[in-house]
């Protein structure tokens, strides 16, 4: 019976050369292209492992809601207050009533005082908080369960130091202080299982701090009053003495000291010196004048002193000299100097300027006059200024300890005046009972609890049971040596992956034909359609492809899709001759020959099966023969082999067993007889199957790998390490046989979904083709 294959086709890759078995890691170094992100092979990771990552996010999911149920609601009150300009200890009346802005240092010092232990206390007393379970749970007992007091018991035992501070440090941890920026706004919440209490506790935080403000200044201005009042006492002794001694020490000297218009007092040797410096000043700059016109004088020019020689009776004789002189040249050209109007002319300018003369000295004797009498005055002041300047100096000498002592008696005054002036401010501040702390908004019982955060627990556990399952899922498949997919065996191997054989699990659990349930029509509904009904496979040990359970299931499919690789392994002619081997025992070579052979026959080929595993020999149980005679007898040249094959299952399927166990395997494979038997068995058979021992455990497989034309690798997946792997190809090709490629057995393929839809589909429309030809 002919079948057509949809079945993808692998070419032969050529197997990498042996390697020692220290430098196995090098078969696994990835090319540059392989290194590049594959967000599909993330994905079929996460595929795979996906009842990991489920998992663990169901297990991180129930443990917050179970957390989140338990957890007893938590309200929260908060209360808005106003923290306005800071009072200084003793604050001055312009203060009290100045709007000045508020220093970032003394609201954060605010922030503090109302966390600071101080304010808590009062308010854990005033509550009765540390009777609460709430802040001062009760011991657990030996049972974990927690001891409840006394029901008759109105209040506890006092509370030791460790009790006490677990109590403080459980309301701070409930306490928070929120400033608001760019204001003097500050929010103070507390949270509590009672709405009323967490309400009650910030008002009463409120008010004790508001009254500690107060207490705080008042307090202050009190210690400040009474330290005022002592200095006062001492400094108004001290101003009096001081006084005294500055009196009797100017009594004693004779120092006089009149005080001026601004309140100053000086020495009055020094005001009459300053005079007579004053005077002195003037007297010589008086001296100067009065000399620069005397020496004008005694030089004769007189045009110089404009200021001095042109008084009135001058300008006329002047005006009267120049008239007398214009006649005189009028009469000149007709008249000689004897003329009688000429003479008059004459005698008149000789008059004139006589008189001219007299006046111009009579202010020449005036300026001389005035030059000396102005030096003889500055003789005279200048004596007396260094006469006053010589008593000045005398009295300055007595005046420096004066000045010591007046200005001791100054600093005092300026004391007593000062603390004089703060002690009445002081008594004035102490009478304002104002504080710079002002409750906003009190704080009242909050109708919904704040914690806890069912949807956002929630949410956070789905987050972080993905990531944790995530990660899990990665971490399984960095610590899983094992070949589970044919990405792994091309990568690993670099070897084609021929067939996928599913597991038992996955076949015992599918659907419509799916994974190996073979879909059997039943009676007709009433709608006229055909419904399917479910038959499982045999729970034989081995499964046989040619069961009537299985003939349209996946596992049959499989073998269809490997026979058909077999048969197009090469351009030429598929190879007659194949050994099916393993790395390791239990890795089903047994079963994938069987069935392997089973399909070539199916498509009326002859085959024959033989069993070559000398140590271990199965092939007879699979068929259910007798291994009483086999393979052994014609090596040992009891028999001949045809006479020892048996025919099995499909017509042209014939089986060789293996008979007694020997006690020298290898020497029998090894013979002349064995390479004589496989050639004889190729001309008679299409195809010539031998199950062997493990690769890696004797050497009975590398014998019989030589013998035949190709090699088959089984490998059992997720269940095989990819060194042992590895190294099983690497003898195969060492020997310099021809590896077809690997058959990945027992493949869970629900873990594999990207396999399994392809068997389904396969199934399902093939079930589908045969009900529509019946």
């Amino acid at each position: 019976m002919a079948t057509q294959d949809k079945i993808q086709v692998y070419e032969p890759i050529p197997l990498a050369p042996a390697s020692p078995r220290g430098e196995l890691v090098r078969a696994y170094s990835l090319d540059g292209a392989e290194n590049e992100l594959d967000p599909r092979a993330y994905w079929r990771i996460l595929l795979k492992r996906r009842w990991t990552v489920i998992s663990i996010l169901l297990a991180a999911f129930t443990v917050v809601l179970i957390a989140t149920v338990k957890q007893k609601p938590v309200y929260r009150a908060f209360a808005l207050i106003e923290i306005g300009q800071e009072n200084p200890n003793v604050a001055t009346v312009q203060q009290l009533f100045q709007f000045q802005n508020v220093s970032d240092d003394y609201l954060e010092t605010q922030y503090r005082i109302l966390q600071s232990d101080t304010l808590a206390r009062p308010v854990i007393a005033q509550l009765h908080l540390d009777q609460l379970p709430e802040f001062n749970p009760p011991p657990r007992s030996w049972f974990g369960r927690r001891e409840l007091p006394p029901a008759g018991a109105a209040s506890g035992p006092a509370l030791d130091a460790d009790s006490e501070q677990k109590v403080l440090k459980r309301f701070q941890s409930n306490l928070s202080v929120d400033p608001i920026r760019r204001s003097r706004l500050v929010r103070v919440s507390f949270d509590s299982e009672d709405a009323a209490l967490a309400a009650r506790a910030v008002n009463e935080l409120a008010a004790g701090y508001i009254r500690g403000n107060l207490e705080t200044h008042w307090e202050a201005t009190q210690k400040a009053s009474e330290w005022l009042s002592q200095q006062l006492d001492g400094l108004k002794i001290r101003l009096e003495k001081s006084e005294d001694d500055l009196h009797e020490y100017a009594q004693s000297n004779g120092l006089l000291y009149l005080e001026t218009d601004k309140g100053n007092t000086e020495n009055i040797v020094d005001e009459r010196l300053r005079q007579l410096q004053t005077e002195l000043t003037q007297a010589q700059a008086d001296r100067y004048q009065k000399e620069s016109l005397y020496r004008l004088v005694e030089a004769g020019d007189y045009g110089a002193l404009p200021g001095v020689f042109d008084n009135k009776v001058t300008q006329e004789l002047t005006v009267k000299l120049a008239e007398l002189e214009r006649h005189k040249a009028q009469f000149a050209p007709d008249f000689n100097a004897s003329y009688p109007k000429m003479k008059e002319i004459q005698s008149q300018i000789d008059r004139t300027e006589q008189f001219l003369e007299q006046q111009r000295a009579q202010a020449a004797r005036h300026i001389a006059d005035e030059y000396f009498a102005s030096s003889r005055r500055e003789a005279l002041v200048r004596k007396a200024f260094e006469d006053q300047q010589n008593q000045a100096n005398a009295v300055a000498d007595k005046s420096v300890q004066y000045n010591i002592l007046k200005r001791e008696v100054d600093t005092n005054k300026q004391l007593y005046v000062g603390l004089l002036q703060r002690l009445k401010e002081a008594g004035v501040s102490a009478g304002l009972k104002a504080s710079n702390i002002r409750v906003v908004d009190q704080a009242v019982p909050a109708t919904r609890p704040v914690k806890p955060w069912v949807a956002l627990n929630l949410s956070l556990a789905c987050v972080l049971g993905l990531a944790l399952g995530v990660g899990m899922a990665f971490l399984q498949e960095q610590l899983d040596s094992t070949l589970n997919s044919p990405d792994d065996v091309e990568h690993f191997l670099r070897l084609p992956v021929l067939a996928l054989i599913p597991s038992r699990d996955s076949r015992d659990r599918g659907k419509n034909g799916h994974y190996g349930w073979l879909p059997v029509s039943s009676p007709a509904t009433g709608n006229g359609r055909k419904t399917p009904a479910l038959v499982a496979d045999s729970d034989s040990k081995w499964i046989r492809v040619d069961s009537k359970l299985l003939e349209r299931s996946a596992l049959s499919e499989a073998f269809r899709s490997l026979r058909t690789s077999v048969l197009l392994s090469t351009a030429t002619r598929p190879p007659r001759s194949l050994v099916l081997v393993s790395a390791q025992p239990s890795e089903g070579k047994t079963t994938v020959c069987s069935n392997l052979a089973i399909s070539l026959a199916q498509l009326g080929k002859r085959v024959l099966v033989v069993d070559g595993d000398m140590r271990r020999p199965s092939i007879h149980d699979f068929f259910g023969l007798e291994n009483s005679t086999g393979l052994v007898h014609y090596l040992t040249g009891a028999e001949e082999w045809r006479s020892l094959v048996r025919p099995v299952g499909p017509a042209g399927l014939e089986c060789l067993v293996c008979g007694p166990i020997p006690p020298n395997p290898s020497e029998l494979l090894s013979s002349a007889r064995m390479q004589q038997f496989v050639n004889e068995a190729i001309s008679d058979y299409h195809f010539v199957l031998l199950d062997s021992p493990p690769l890696l455990n004797v050497a009975d497989g590398r014998i019989l790998i030589t013998l035949a034309e190709g090699a088959i690798l089984v490998v059992r997946g997720g269940e095989t390490p990819r060194d042992l792997a590895y190294r099983a190809s690497a003898h195969v090709s060492g020997v310099g046989a021809h590896l077809l490629g690997v058959v990945l057995n027992d493949l869970n393929l629900r873990r594999a979904g990207y396999y399994s839809s392809y068997y389904y589909n396969c199934d399902y429309g093939e079930h589908r083709r045969h009900d529509g030809e019946a």
